[in-house]
């Protein structure tokens, strides 16, 4: 046994006191009388009738001093030494993703995780420092018990780790977890249901497998959109069981209100859509969610996907040039009352101050407030709030043989579910990228299309002629240059959103985002610091600043300024990934050599609540004799 607080000891030097304090008792006053015969023969008797008076004399200061010796122990915190089985720091890192909310035989992922790592911490210590308790997605952050021995701190720690519907995150946890690991005795230990993808570290990682291959059926993709006074909503859902699945959707408005019911039969392993069409009269601003009802399944993350109804948005474009573009035009007439075009010459060009794009089309466009890169046949695509962006001049080269694709970003937004691989070309720009820019597609010799930002305003350059016929087959590749121009300006009044990811680019809007996302929320136009964030569970979170983190739950998010609803978003968790609730064998490191078994410190386990229910034992006996005089 040893003692946690041992200085607590010194309070022992209160028990004379106690002894002191009996004997310092009231006398008895004398008083003469005629005679104490009678007195004197019954208190003989007396005596005769109870055997070690002397001995009893002494009992209540004994129990009073053996409880007051018990408080005393249990102050200084006895606990017993449980012995251990590997050496070296232990840091168990906890998976509290998404997909350790599924269920397997009436429990979660996440709470037979947490079994595991306290059936470990009964037996497991350290010799260099005690065990760590991590989490893989942070409430605040990723440790929730520093190093320490101490068993019923580690419960806790391990108990107290929240659930979230964040997709699997690990990357930062592991590189602050390598930080802590000063030797090779040193031990991580990853507690989860799936370690693909893994960060590659330095550092063995020990991995305990949670759950198996479970049932589930799920949203992947949710897409509303506003065109003219219709919402489209779109939605793709995925079968992983092994049998066909026929599933019944039901469209919602917020406060349950049903709108519409569809049923689809998805093979197994399959996906299938289903798509919405509702009147959008009446209907801006207000919440939108698809249910799969009555599903059988293992988990129930994404049975559900919200977004916020978007009011109509109208584009007013600009397109500058000197030559006939039959295509552009159009493709831009042919979005209806969602654009409104106008079109100048680039001499009739002046200022653009009250347009949402312009578009240049010519070699070169100078003017005494815009200078760009000269090129042949390169459109710019402008998002002005305020002035128009000037890019720097790069050194540029024309070239006249066909160059083809070879590469595209999947990963913007403006990508998705867009293919340009087979685009034929005949005569493109080479042009240096510049700083900042980034390339969407690209041939062999550079940058086809790419964007560039420069402040709070954004470009798209196309280095060809792009809805020239002669020149490329773009404005021939149907519908994926129509959804391409579609997704550009979707994406760009996501960028002049109150609410903005600032941590992924997969953001299709500026109402509807993922779990894990870090977004920023514009309070420019706002007088008041007293920001605050009410989540889908009701808690409300104050805004220190203009960046959101706690996105940790699916649902509808409200942004409040001094109590007055100021904008609202919803999170959902549409990750393919985490919805297949996958699983992976353990892998466990070979037995620890035994020479090593000496350098093991064992867990301390306090008992010192036994010790204070002792001491109220004894003070009971001691009220009770006390009372029986």
């Amino acid at each position: 046994m040893a003692f946690l607080n041992p200085i607590a000891f010194y309070l022992l030097g209160t028990i004379p006191i106690v002894f002191a304090l009996h004997f310092l008792k009231l006398r008895r006053q004398r008083y003469v009388v005629p005679s104490i015969l009678l007195w004197r023969t019954s208190t003989e008797d007396q005596k005769a009738n109870i055997p070690f008076k002397r001995l009893r004399n002494l009992l209540l200061p004994f129990l009073q001093c053996l409880f007051l010796l018990l408080i005393i122990t249990s102050v200084a915190r006895p606990a017993l030494r449980i012995p251990s089985i590997v050496h070296g720091k232990i840091i168990y890192i906890i998976d509290n993703s998404a997909s350790m909310l599924s269920r397997e035989l009436g429990e979660t992922r996440l709470s037979l995780a947490k079994k595991e790592v306290l059936k470990q911490i009964k037996q497991v210590s350290a010799s260099g420092g005690g065990v760590m308790i991590m989490a893989t997605q942070p409430s605040k952050h990723h440790i929730h018990q520093a190093f320490t021995t101490d068993s019923q701190k580690l419960q806790k720690a391990v108990e107290n780790i929240p659930s979230t519907h964040i997709g699997h995150q690990t990357t930062s946890v592991f590189d602050l977890a390598v930080q802590y690991v000063d030797t090779p005795q040193d031990k991580i230990v990853f507690v989860s249901d799936s370690f693909e993808n893994m960060r590659v570290t330095s550092i063995p990682i020990n991995k305990i497998a949670i759950g198996s291959s479970v049932e589930n059926i799920g949203i992947v993709q949710f897409n509303v959109e506003r065109i003219a006074d219709q919402y489209t909503v779109l939605a793709r859902i995925q079968n992983w069981t092994e049998t066909e699945r026929q599933v019944d959707t039901r469209l919602e408005l917020e406060g349950n209100r049903p709108i519409s019911e569809k049923t689809v039969k998805i093979p197994a392993g399959d996906v299938q859509s289903v798509l919405y069409s509702i009147s959008a009269e009446g209907l801006e601003g207000i919440a939108i969610s698809l249910h799969l009802v009555d599903v059988t399944d293992d988990f129930a993350l994404d049975n559900s996907v919200w977004a916020i109804l978007k009011p109509a948005k109208q584009f007013r474009i600009l397109l500058v040039s000197d030559q006939n573009q039959p295509f552009l035009t159009r493709l831009l007439n042919s979005a209806g009352d969602y654009i409104e075009l106008q079109s100048v010459s680039t001499a009739e060009f002046n200022a653009a101050a009250d347009k949402d794009v312009v578009i240049f089309n010519g070699e070169i466009l100078k003017s005494k407030d815009f200078f760009f890169n000269p090129g042949r046949e390169t459109v710019i695509f402008v998002n002005p709030k305020g002035a128009l962006p000037v890019l720097t001049e790069t050194a540029f080269d024309v070239i006249s043989t066909p160059v083809s694709v070879i590469k595209e970003d999947k990963t913007h937004p403006i990508m998705q579910g867009i293919s340009f691989m087979g685009l034929r070309i005949k005569e493109s720009v080479e042009r240096k990228l510049p700083t900042g820019g980034s390339t969407i597609i690209e041939s062999e010799k550079g940058p086809l299309i790419w964007l560039g930002t420069e402040a709070s305003k954004h470009f798209l350059v196309f280095e060809f002629d792009a809805f020239n016929p002669e020149i490329s087959s773009f404005p021939i590749t149907i519908p994926d240059v129509a959804l391409f121009m579609y997704q550009y300006l979707e994406w760009l009044d996501s960028r002049t959103a109150t609410v903005q990811s600032i941590s992924l680019q997969q953001t299709d809007d500026g109402m509807r985002f993922r779990t894990g996302e870090k977004l920023k929320i514009d309070l420019s136009n706002s007088e008041t610091r007293n920001i605050q964030v009410k989540k889908p569970d009701g808690i409300m979170v104050d805004l220190n600043n203009d960046v959101f983190t706690e996105a940790d739950q699916i649902g509808v998010y409200s942004v409040y300024e001094d109590e007055l609803l100021f904008d609202r978003f919803a999170v959902n968790l549409l990750d393919p990934s985490e919805s297949a609730l996958t699983s992976t064998n353990s892998e466990n490191n070979a037995q620890e050599p035994e020479e090593n078994i000496k350098t093991l410190k064992p867990l301390m386990q306090e008992i010192w609540q036994w010790v204070a229910l002792f001491a109220v034992g004894f003070l009971l006996c001691e009220w009770w004799c006390y009372h029986r005089n």
